[in-house]
């Protein structure tokens, strides 16, 4: 019967994608009136992807779907604040990164964090605590926060303000209300006037990066970087193809992917109300993956060696100490250091990555690493 319900999925898309979105429409209808059925835990993934399609098709299912859905959804915060709580790969994406990055931010007296979408500064903020608690706190930290939503920005001005008054560090908070596609040449001249040790990262966000058929922006974003001689850049990505302009190759990659997400939220010893309303965090994501246009989708997540191709062809080189940050266990994912990244796993495949890369020698330069030139002096 799953195998049946699949089928009609990719049965919808195929005849979407020939045109006969009339036939597709009516396929739609006959697996959500005939094969799912409203409150059987089993169903809600389907349910999902079919309201994605649905308003994709501009079908008269749509409103019936999502009136069914309606009922587990509850604000993006409080279904985050639940995955923090129960999903390993939430749950252990953002403490594990935060220890990468206490090895470059801790112990120096004055440090600049670049961060690709601060959104609304959780993640650093849980990061000063850290070098708080190990004794490694700068005295004084400046925050490039580059960020497109202004409320987030507002929020994370405060949080982190906040954070410096009780742990008593120095707080500069450079912020940068801006797409990264459209900084400017003076955006990059200013963060390069930075003096202190540079850091970077980019928290789930970077993924949100479009490129346009005529610019490569992603890697044009990594050479910039590069030029900026960090001590290091950190990244947090899920790994899939969702950025193929391939709606079939979209379509399959996230039913594969989410649906091995769904599988460790049904293991979760939670009851059945907080497994729908985690699932239905990823809903708005499945919706812009496979319901939008391929010109308006947002969530651009990429398979993590793509992400690290990218590293190696700006002049990064893969950070060589991972090993000392793999091994730990949760919920049927485990993490393993991999060939420049940690891998958040379940079985062999890596759903979410913590990147991590130094600068090797710029290319026809011949700069010495950071680390060398602090030798040398």
């Amino acid at each position: 019967m799953e195998t049946r319900k699949y089928a009609f999925l990719v049965a919808v898309v195929q005849e979407h994608l020939a045109g006969r979105d009339s036939v597709a429409r009516d396929l739609l209808a006959g697996l959500v009136d005939g094969q799912l059925q409203p409150g059987r835990p089993e169903d809600l993934r389907y349910f999902i992807f079919a309201s994605a399609l649905s308003r994709r098709l501009q079908s008269d299912k749509s409103a019936e779907i999502n009136l069914y859905l309606r009922q587990y959804e509850k604000t993006q915060i409080t279904l985050f604040n639940l995955l923090a709580e129960h999903l390993p790969t939430v749950a252990m994406a953002g403490p594990l990164a935060n220890e990468v990055l206490a090895s470059f931010v801790g112990g120096h007296d004055e440090v600049t964090l670049l961060d690709v979408g601060i959104g609304s500064g959780r993640q650093e903020v849980a990061l000063v605590h850290l070098l708080a608690q190990r004794g490694t706190l700068p005295r004084k930290l400046n925050v490039i926060a580059i960020e497109p939503d202004a409320g987030s920005l507002l929020e994370a001005s405060f949080n982190l303000g906040e954070a410096a008054e009780t742990l008593g560090f120095e707080l500069a908070f450079f912020p940068v209300h801006k797409l990264v596609e459209d900084l400017d040449e003076a955006d990059w001249a200013e963060f390069a006037s930075f003096g202190a040790p540079l850091v970077v990262l980019g928290a789930f966000a970077v993924h949100h990066v479009r490129s346009a058929p005529e610019r490569r922006t992603r890697d044009d974003l990594f050479h910039r970087l590069r030029e900026l001689e960090p001590d290091a850049v950190v990244l947090c990505e899920p790994s899939s193809n969702h950025d193929s302009p391939d709606l079939m190759e979209r379509f399959q990659a996230a039913w594969h992917h989410f649906g091995l997400t769904f599988g460790l939220i049904d293991a979760l010893e939670v009851d059945e109300p907080t497994k729908a309303a985690m699932k239905m965090f990823f809903a708005r994501e499945i919706d812009d993956i496979v319901g939008n246009a391929e010109e308006a989708r947002f969530e651009r997540h990429e398979p993590v060696d793509n992400w690290v191709r990218r590293m190696r062809d700006a002049g990064f080189e893969p950070y060589p100490e991972l090993e000392a940050f793999q091994g730990r266990e949760s919920g049927g994912v485990r993490v393993r250091a991999r060939d420049g990244y940690l891998g958040l796993d379940h079985g062999d495949e890596t759903l979410v990555a913590i990147v991590c890369a130094t600068p090797g020698v710029l290319a026809g330069v011949g700069a010495p690493h950071r680390a060398e030139l602090q030798t040398v002096a």
